[in-house]
């Protein structure tokens, strides 16, 4: 009976997982598929399987070429890498100093920094747009930047703390005995316990960058400036119908760095989210 239980269980268990995976991968193949079809096979039902490539190229090259969405990735890509590098260096010793330190309202300046990631976008839009162009740096990348940095931080350094909350304070005390003063404690000895969670605190960052529409919009103009987010904002327009092909194709265009980048660390991915599961 027991094992009959076993079994049972286990099935349930592959069930549910291969109902989960067809769940998440189904969307993905079918902005695929979409993207091989031209605009007047769109509406075709059930969609059929057949692609042709010269039709894949076609849309490929209208999106990559004609509407430049190499350039918006570029500019994507350099924004997020940029903004992450520097909210991980400011924030895992901030993070460090709220979690190791124990000043007066530590716990209470965290809560504040995470409150603040919570305000919407929408509410600073503006403010931000006016300071950007006081700086004169409204319409740059360096315009994008500096609130995106501001935006990523109270998450990161929020994760980063429960990370270090994790880690023994006798490993701290060891180090110092040793030696260390805080900044080597930090360097040499914790920094490399945290690093799952860097690259977590560093993927949600990149994540929520990657997808930023709305301060970006007020703050760029240029076309050769544009993200991803805002060029594919341009597919909408009242003059004419959406080419939901190509609107496909920019979906695939902006979702491949992502999956690659997620599968080339899939691995601290899951280091990160499974560490501190077990004190």
């Amino acid at each position: 009976m027991a094992s009959l239980i076993r079994v049972a269980n286990r099935s349930i268990s592959y069930l549910t997982l291969i109902v989960i995976a067809i769940v998440g991968i189904f969307p993905i193949a079918y902005l695929f598929l979409l993207s091989t079809k031209r605009r007047i096979d769109i509406g075709d039902v059930p969609p059929t399987l057949k692609i042709e490539w010269s039709v894949v190229l076609e849309n490929y090259k209208e999106v990559l070429v004609s509407r430049s969405y190499i350039s918006s990735t570029i500019n994507t890509l350099i924004i997020t890498s940029i903004v992450v590098i520097i909210s991980l260096i400011i924030g895992t010793p901030a993070a460090f100093v709220l979690s190791r330190l124990k000043i007066k309202g530590s716990e209470r300046i965290a809560t504040t920094i995470l409150s603040l990631r919570f305000m919407p976008p929408v509410a600073v839009a503006v403010p931000i747009l006016l300071s950007m162009r006081f700086l004169h740096v409204a319409n740059t990348r360096i315009g994008l930047i500096i609130p995106y940095v501001a935006f990523s931080l109270p998450l990161v350094i929020w994760i980063l703390i429960g990370f270090f909350d994790e880690i023994p304070t006798e490993i701290d005390e060891a180090a110092e005995i040793d030696g260390a003063n805080k900044w080597r404690t930090l360097l040499q000895v914790l920094i490399p316990l945290v690093r799952p969670g860097i690259v977590v605190a560093g993927i949600f960052a990149a994540i929520f960058i990657w997808n930023e529409f709305l301060v970006g919009m007020y703050v760029i103009d240029s076309e050769a400036l544009k993200t991803v987010p805002i060029a594919d904002a341009g597919l909408i327009s009242a003059q004419r119908p959406i080419d939901w092909n190509v609107a496909a194709t920019v979906g695939v265009v902006t979702l491949v760095p992502l999956l690659a980048a997620s599968l080339a660390i899939q691995k601290h991915i899951v280091q990160g989210i499974t560490a501190g599961a077990v004190k």
